[in-house]
């Protein structure tokens, strides 16, 4: 049992609560130390990004109530930005299991997490802040998490810890941030995409463990707003993938975006980011930087506009005598595009049916209508526009189109015309 256990400072990492309690053990062997605090399970790694089964271990051996367990893993490990994107039921049965001591970190976050090189980091002026405060400087979650690379607070380049291999040394000895040797000089040359993203890590980490995505995806629904939609004849909407890799390298840079994308976005990576089904936030919080939008707005509840539904469906309530062709031509799109659109937002065709050719119908009756020269030819000119085949065919059409809107008044029947 443990006597005793230093309390958490503000946004302090559950690791660095471990070196603090290292420190204070008046002990210089470290796996002593380790052993004091975990017993049999020595061998269990402590600087593990995921939080593992080493708070179950500490907290079972203090007494009842003396530290919240859900607490220390919701706001001392980034737990909540890597299960940010999961359904809440499933987000609280990963939270149980880590509370009970069975957690493990799940396959599609191991595998994305840092190599090796990766150390813990630190912000300089913190250091100085946290000193003057508490004084001792510690380690904040939130510098942790590897897409963050500013500290939000003072705007200015995280810096890492220099020690041989990182990732075993952390997982079996305690790095003090006040005992290592660190650069306290900051570095203020931050790019604006660095610091939206680091912002945004943060945003993610710090909402309420309640929220999760909503049903609509106000994110994808940006992207076809803003520019990045292509039109295929099969699936209707979808996105443009290479313009949108082409953007995100531009924004961040393209070592960036390789090292999160990989060298291109892939039809089902867009599938997945669509469905919310890409669970680890890096790439949802790149183009949400790049794009400029709230956190707010894309886990709001309440859908944005569809900017190109909202136009057509305008277009079909207007009415009017529209062809395929001159839908096709006013919204700057070809016409197996608009039948695309269509079968996406499951319309039905609001525009009249150009007959192909010559009709194969009996014609006994001879319509006939005097016009000058200039004036004919802006109707053939109007009718090619439209997709008749000749002149003829329009001006019948636009006959009828007449007589059935006639057709459509209660008042129109039986009704005698001056």
């Amino acid at each position: 049992m443990l006597t005793w256990f230093p309390s958490p400072y503000p946004d302090e990492l559950f690791y660095s609560v471990l070196c603090r309690y290292y420190l204070s053990s008046g002990i210089k062997e470290h796996y002593l130390v380790k052993k004091q605090l975990f017993g049999t399970k020595a061998g269990v790694k402590m600087a593990t990004l995921y939080p593992n089964a080493t708070i179950h271990a500490i907290l079972s051996q203090l007494p009842e109530k003396v530290f919240d367990g859900r607490d220390m893993i919701l706001h001392h490990t980034p737990f909540l930005y890597y299960a940010r994107m999961y359904p809440q039921q499933e987000r609280e049965a990963l939270l149980d299991d880590l509370l009970q001591g069975r957690g493990k970190t799940p396959t599609h976050l191991w595998k994305t997490f840092p190599k090796d090189d990766y150390a813990l980091r630190y912000c300089p002026l913190c250091i100085q802040e946290d000193t003057k405060i508490y004084g001792e400087p510690y380690y904040h979650v939130e510098h942790q998490i590897p897409l963050s690379s500013v500290c939000v607070r003072h705007r200015c380049r995280l810096k890492q810890i220099a020690i041989t291999n990182p990732r075993l040394s952390m997982n079996n000895r305690f790095f003090p941030l006040s005992t290592v040797e660190t650069d306290r000089e900051p570095d203020m040359d931050v790019s604006p995409a660095e610091l939206r993203a680091s912002e945004l890590v943060r945003e993610y980490w710090r909402l309420p463990a309640s929220i999760s995505p909503p049903a609509c995806n106000n994110l994808y629904q940006t992207l076809l707003n803003s520019g990045y939609m292509t039109i295929v004849r099969q699936n209707g909407l979808n996105v443009d993938r290479a313009k949108l890799y082409a953007a995100l390298c531009d924004y961040h840079g393209a070592e960036t975006v390789e090292r999160v994308f990989g060298d291109n976005i892939s039809g089902t990576m867009v599938n997945r980011i669509k469905t919310w089904e890409q669970l680890l936030p890096d790439r949802y919080i790149l183009i949400q930087a790049m794009l400029d939008l709230p956190t707010k707005t894309v886990f709001g509840p309440e859908p944005i506009r569809d900017n190109l539904k909202e136009k057509i469906e305008r277009m079909a309530k207007q009415g009017g005598f529209y062809t395929l062709r001159q839908v096709a031509k006013d919204m700057n799109l070809k016409q197996y595009e608009v039948n695309a659109i269509l079968r996406y937002y499951d319309m039905d065709p609001f525009w009249r049916e150009v007959p192909a050719g010559k009709s194969q119908t009996a014609r006994t009756g001879i319509l006939r209508c005097t016009v000058d020269e200039t004036e004919l030819e802006r109707i053939r000119q109007y009718s090619q526009e439209m997709g008749y085949h000749c002149a003829g065919a329009f001006a019948l059409d636009c006959v009828r189109y007449v007589m059935e809107q006639m057709g459509e008044r209660p008042d129109s029947k039986n009704s005698e015309r001056p």
